[in-house]
């Protein structure tokens, strides 16, 4: 068990190697990260094994931080709100600082570290895609939406169109110029259309 002084100094530790792995890649030295960190090589070590080691726990801690922290399965709204909602409060997670970066290391370093991509999906998308089809599931249920659905499939259409213009700008480094307001926008039409499309018959 940590004690809290070296628990402090694996948090030091983590918060230096995200940093520097998001700032220049996965060639960045453990002695730099010592540095970083204001600790020795040594305490460096006797935390993290490997750079390997300290790559994974890095990307697990910020996709972990960066999920949805919220719950469709919970919410009695109707489903046009809700759905709105969420899209916008994920599209902005999607654009977050933390959370680029995250999505970018792991791409950047998927030939090398191929395991860390897995990593990524399922502590990320996979988590985000799941509860979605989860709440899906439950307009099934209602009669919302068509019986024959594969919520999986359609939680996945839906997340990604959910993205837009703006998050895949912001992939590439660029500012898609968007208001708040076309942004908003943009997600309202996309829940229309999914709902609309996915409809049930007797709805």
């Amino acid at each position: 068990m940590l004690t809290a002084r070296s628990a402090q100094k694996r948090e030091q530790i983590l918060k230096a190697a995200t940093d520097l792995f998001c700032e220049q890649g996965y060639g960045i030295s453990m002695e730099a990260i010592a540095v970083r960190a204001q600790v020795s090589k040594q305490t460096v070590y006797s935390h993290f094994k490997t750079k390997d080691d300290l790559f994974d726990t890095c990307i697990r801690a910020k996709c972990t931080a960066n999920q949805l922290d919220i719950s469709l399965l919970d919410d009695p709204r109707e489903p046009e709100q809700v759905l709105v909602e969420f899209a916008w409060r994920f599209q902005n997670m999607l654009l977050s600082e933390e959370a680029l970066n995250t999505y970018k290391t792991a791409v950047r370093q998927s030939d090398t570290h191929p395991d860390l991509a897995k990593v990524y999906l399922n502590a990320g998308p996979r988590n985000t895609t799941e509860m979605v089809a989860g709440y899906l599931g439950q307009l099934i249920a209602k009669g919302v939406l068509r019986p024959d659905l594969n919520c999986a499939d359609a939680a996945l259409q839906f997340l990604l169109m959910c993205h837009g213009k703006v998050v895949y700008w912001a992939y590439l480094g660029q500012e898609s110029q968007e208001t708040e307001q076309e942004r908003r926008e943009y997600l309202r039409t996309c829940v229309s259309m999914f709902l609309q499309g996915y409809k049930s018959s007797t709805a």
